[in-house]
């Protein structure tokens, strides 16, 4: 609903008038009138106003609590359904350089649990160095994770833990003489130990990745494109990549395979109230690669990891409509489907279709950040999420 302000004007403007009609009908004669009263102090806001209130609309507003740098608590809040939801808790530094607030540095420290048992704890940093020629990011963490795996022999799914000794991994771009194009090296190192969480004797061949303890470690490199208009909630631009990363027993793997990844974001203002999103994510897994690491598809709407293959494709479209400054609604369907390949255990999915609306509040103006929560409608029924930055701000570079 449009927000329509006349008669909430008229209302106070009578109500700021009425003293003053009251003071001339009461006012004593001008010889009898005494000195002016003196006038009142201005009220100075508080810091505590100043750093969660925005200074040109007064609404509320991080900006400047984060601009500022220095400990920001957010409060995770997990809502996919493959987990059983949860919550956590994550100590983020932001520096954001008044010459360029679109180079933030965040640096991540948390743990979050899960309804399902699943748990994890790490330290995240990404930025930029050398005067922005460079971009980085890197992550270490520990942590169990409980999934279920829909193998084609047994469509009521197998559910499985992958207990994570630690996880690094790292990515490090060069940004060529049009800064919108960078290209570097990827790193990506685990040790985790998978069980199957039932009594099953005479465990099948195909089956036995489930329980094992594996190493793996990879080396690759990708290829980026990026000219989006903000890194956090983008309006405008584009932004896609090429990546592939080799696990190869040189680098202390206990498998070799391969993964690829293309991913292309699109966004495009259509007016000034409405604007329009699209993203084509294919990801590739090849060689002697374990089961659980097989491609899924990723979409709103789909549960996490609920089909897998050797190539998954997800494709989506959000529309979103500008109501007020800091308002805005939007809609979005997509649209995925996974080629089983030559994968041992699953099947290919077939075409999946989801969609759904949600809201976005501006939450920190100055940085383009928007927050807000989806509900989603996808095979498996209703999903609702909750969304700092855009909703495939982790995927985006």
């Amino acid at each position: 609903m449009r927000y329509r302000p006349c008669g909430f004007s008229i209302a106070i403007a009578g109500w700021l008038a009425a003293p003053c009609v009251l003071a001339q009908e009461a006012a004593p004669l001008p010889e009898a009138a005494g000195p002016p009263a003196p006038a009142e102090p201005v009220k100075k806001e508080s810091k505590f106003h100043r750093a969660f209130f925005d200074e040109t609309d007064g609404k509320l507003d991080f900006s400047n609590f984060m601009a500022k740098g220095g400990f920001f608590p957010m409060p995770v809040i997990i809502t996919e359904p493959a987990v059983d939801g949860g919550f956590g808790v994550v100590a983020q530094f932001i520096t954001v350089p008044k010459d360029n607030p679109k180079r933030v540095t965040r640096r991540m420290l948390g743990a979050v649990k899960t309804g399902n048992g699943s748990y994890g704890y790490g330290y995240f940093q990404s930025g930029s160095a050398f005067g922005d020629r460079v971009s980085y990011k890197f992550g270490v963490g520990r942590g169990k994770v409980t999934l279920k795996a829909y193998p084609e022999i047994l469509p009521s799914g197998l559910e499985y833990t992958n207990k994570y000794d630690y996880g690094a991994l790292a990515s490090v771009r060069l940004h060529l003489a049009d800064p919108r194009f960078s290209l570097g090296p990827l790193f990506d190192f685990r040790k985790l130990h998978s069980r199957i969480d039932l009594d099953i004797e005479d465990l099948p061949e195909r089956f036995s990745d489930f329980e094992r303890k594996l190493k793996t470690g990879a080396l690759g490199f990708g290829v980026h494109f990026d000219n989006r208009d903000n890194a956090m909630t983008p309006t405008q631009g584009y932004n896609v990549y090429a990546e592939a990363k080799f696990n190869d027993g040189a680098f202390g793997s206990d498998r070799d395979f391969q993964i690829y990844d293309v991913h292309g974001y699109g966004f495009q203002k259509l007016s000034p109230a409405w604007r329009l999103g699209a993203k084509v994510e294919v990801d590739a897994i090849r060689g002697h690669y374990p089961v659980y690491f097989a491609s899924s598809i990723n979409l709103r709407g789909v549960e996490a990891r609920r089909y897998q293959g050797e190539t998954a494709v997800s494709t989506e479209v959000e529309v979103t409509r500008q109501i007020s400054p800091r308002w805005a609604l939007l809609g979005f369907a997509g649209l995925g489907f996974t080629d089983a390949g030559g994968a041992r255990i699953f099947d290919d999915s077939g075409a999946k279709i989801a969609g759904g609306a949600g809201f976005r509040y501006r939450i920190a103006r100055k940085l383009g950040l928007d927050a807000g929560i989806d509900v989603a409608y996808g095979p498996s029924g209703a999903v609702f999420y909750l969304q700092f930055g855009h909703a495939w701000a982790f995927n985006l570079d």
